[in-house]
């Protein structure tokens, strides 16, 4: 609701279900079921999202998602502190 808030004059949010790749090493095309979240502009305007993007790379502990399908995608998978990173999030 928060990030809702935040981001919901510009953006539509949704956690939609993913799938994360692994890595590198002996599974290097594998993945794992996980969520993201979404972020898609209301107007449709991708430079909206390659915005957001840029801003979240340039905060303290960078925020990395990817563009596919018109949406920004953060993938849980890996969040480890949520409270920072919605701390960060709602500046």
């Amino acid at each position: 609701a928060r990030l809702a808030a935040r981001y919901g004059d510009e953006f539509a949010l949704e956690v939609k279900p993913c799938l994360s790749q692994i890595g590198s090493g002996s599974l290097p095309v594998d993945r794992l079921p996980s969520a993201a979240m979404t972020f898609t502009p209301h107007d449709g305007r991708g430079s909206r999202l390659e915005a957001l993007a840029a801003r979240w790379r340039m905060l303290p502990v960078p925020v990395i998602g990817r563009i596919y399908d018109g949406r920004l995608w953060l993938d849980m998978r890996c969040l480890e502190d949520e409270s920072r990173f919605m701390e960060m999030m709602l500046k």
